[in-house]
């Protein structure tokens, strides 16, 4: 009978710690390694969580710190956002700031969902247990797919304008294609070459004036002796040497000039004002009308005396 208790107790004992290792188990394998690590709860505001689950790891600066413990709509029906609680172990969460941000991030490019927060500076003031983090919203796949989507449209457009280009271009059509298809332009373009290579064979040959220019050490020494001499001349000019140095550096000369300039400026009021002799001619009618009429009878008595002389001239001997 007693063996039969002691059995049982046995059996009981073995079930239960194994009941035991397959909770553990499962908390294990669902990330809750922290089971009886102390943590802190943090919250966050996504748009879209697409493919995040309850378990997934919270990682900082890509270091595993604590899981997503819960996933649920906001309590303010206005609020379209969807609440993000997660556990961080105490340690970890010392290191998170208010300047710290979490975002959806995956295990590989279309693995598993996680939530990656980025650590605060030093400076910045510690998160409190049960704070909202702020968010970064990451691209999801339907929209990297849609967005592939619109890239894939646009290479085929591009390919077909391409593809029309080309054909345009064989047919010989544009500017382009007539370069390309007409053999004209290739004949020019080789008369051209060969011109061009006679013009060089002349140059280096010593033929033509532009030979000359190029080759002839006199016309080089020539240019650079007129090029001295002026900058000779100029110098001289700016130190005040000649006449021209002098126009340009003495005041005399420019005095005397704006003297003159002033002068015959009041003469031209004196005249148009008619003080004068010049100035009644120029603005008298009367006095005009009678200086014309007398040199048009100055003129008429000129012509009269070449016509007859004899009328005014009367040589006598006796």
């Amino acid at each position: 009978m007693k063996d039969n208790t002691s059995r049982g107790i046995r059996v009981g004992f073995l079930a239960a710690l194994g009941f035991i290792i397959i909770f553990l188990a499962f908390f294990l394998v669902g990330g809750e390694e922290g089971i009886f690590t102390r943590t802190c709860e943090l919250k966050a505001r996504f748009q879209n969580v697409e493919g995040l689950t309850i378990g997934a790891p919270v990682r900082l600066g890509g270091v595993k710190v604590g899981t997503v413990s819960g996933i649920g709509f906001s309590e303010d029906r206005a609020d379209k956002t969807i609440v993000v609680t997660m556990s961080v172990d105490h340690e970890s969460f010392k290191r998170i700031g208010k300047d710290s941000q979490a975002r959806l991030g995956s295990k590989g490019l279309l693995g598993d969902r996680t939530v990656d927060i980025t650590m605060g500076t030093p400076e910045s003031e510690r998160c409190q247990p049960g704070d909202f983090i702020p968010t970064l919203e990451a691209y999801q796949i339907d929209d990297l797919i849609s967005e592939s989507g619109d890239v894939m449209t646009d290479i085929k457009l591009t390919a077909s304008d391409a593809r029309e280009i080309a054909w345009k271009i064989n047919r010989g059509e544009g500017t382009l294609g007539q370069f390309i298809n007409d053999p004209r332009m290739y004949t020019n373009l080789d008369s051209l070459l060969v011109l061009w290579t006679n013009i060089t064979y002349k140059i280096r040959s010593g033929e033509g004036t532009l030979s000359e220019f190029i080759n002839d050490p006199v016309l080089y020494e020539q240019f650079t002796r007129l090029t001295t001499e002026a900058a000779d001349f100029i110098q001289a000019a700016n130190e005040g040497g000649g006449a021209l140095g002098k126009l340009a550096n003495e005041s005399d000369l420019y005095d005397h000039t704006d003297s003159l300039l002033i002068n015959l400026n009041k003469t031209l009021e004196k005249i148009n004002s008619g003080e004068g002799t010049l100035g009644q001619i120029a603005t008298d009618a009367e006095m005009y009308r009678k200086l014309l009429s007398a040199i048009e009878s100055l003129d008429s008595l000129l012509v009269d005396i070449k016509a007859h002389p004899k009328r005014y001239v009367k040589l006598s001997l006796f």
